[in-house]
This record gives C-alpha cells, structure tokens and sequence, in this order.
C-alpha cells in the first residue's frame, strides 16, 4: 500500500495543471485592491492640488480688486465652485474670504469675512468678523496694511474605498494676499 501511496503524493505534488488559476485566484483580489488603491490616490492628490489652486485664485482675484462688492463676492464663490470641478466644491466644501486689518498699532483684526454655501460645518482658522485675527507665526502685518485670506474646505470621501478603513478625510488649503491697489477694509453692496 505505501508503495502505491508514494508514487500518488509525488505525482500530485509535481502536477502543474491547476497552479495558474490558484495563483491568479490568490493574486487577483489583490492587484484589484491595488488598482483601486492607486486611483483613490490619485484622486486624492488631484483633489488637493485642485483646492490649493482654488484657495490661491480666490485670494488673489480678490486683492486684484479697486474695491468688491457682494455680487462679486458671489460670483467668486460661483468661479471656485467651477474650478473645482469634477469635484462638488458647493456641495462637500466651503470657501471662506477674510480681510484683515491692522489699522492701529493694535492686533490685526477680522474686518470682515464672507462664507460660501456648503454643507461643510467649518469655522475659519482667521477667526470671525471684529474679532483679533489669528496668524500664522512669521505673517506679521505692519500698521495701516491689509491681508486677504481665502480657505477652502472639503470633505473627501473614498469612491470604491469608502467601506473599508479608508474612509473620509477633511481637507484644508488656505491662501494669503495682500490687496494690489488699495486696502479692502469693506464690503459694498
């Protein structure tokens, strides 16, 4: 009987007949994981480069102002949302514009400050209207100067990943200019 044994569990260990299709059943949850890894990535880097650039335009089209008003406050809400597509800036973001002042040789201060509609519950990391501003270290404002800051923030949410430990992150790009042509210590109507 061992005789007959042996020759069976050599042969059976030899046998190559079905090795592919146990490494490809072994193998093939794993490269999908990794495929699917690898896009979520790279959405998540576009998705960050495209609200760093947000944060930045906003900023800057708002200190390339000779003055602003709520239209143009609005419609540079309505220009971040665009700029952020494919992603749903108004719907899974906010935007929030801020001018600081230091009109005295007091603490800068939140002259005023203008928030998109999103269903993001974000506060700005600035501070409110009237209130002293909180800068980051090394951003000092001399008397008499002016600082817009636009900040940008979304809640990104896995697209195939969502159900595993990977799940949302809250992201955050703020951006600071100072005004071109004169302070914007105020909002017109």
């Amino acid at each position: 009987m061992r005789k007959r044994l042996l020759p069976f569990i050599y042969g059976f260990a030899r046998d190559r007949r079905g090795s592919v299709l146990m490494e490809l059943a072994i193998g093939l949850p794993i490269l999908v994981m990794i495929l699917l890894g690898c896009f979520e990535a790279a959405r998540f880097a576009l998705l960050d480069q495209k609200l760093a650039r947000v944060a930045a335009s906003t900023a800057d089209l708002v200190a390339q102002a000779d003055g602003i008003t709520e239209g143009q406050i609005t419609d540079l809400f309505s220009a971040a949302d665009d700029s952020a597509a494919p992603f749903d800036l108004a719907g899974t973001g906010r935007v929030i514009i801020t001018s600081v002042t230091k009109p005295t040789s007091a603490d800068p201060t939140v002259a005023w400050q203008r928030t998109s509609s999103g269903t993001v519950a974000a506060t700005s990391a600035i501070g409110t209207t009237g209130q002293t501003a909180t800068l980051p270290a090394g951003l000092t404002l001399r008397q008499g100067e002016n600082l817009i800051v636009a900040e940008v923030f979304y809640n990104y949410t896995p697209v195939f990943l969502g159900a595993t430990k990977f799940t949302s992150a809250s992201l955050y790009q703020v951006s600071y200019n100072r005004p071109r042509i004169i302070n914007l210590t105020q909002v017109s109507p």
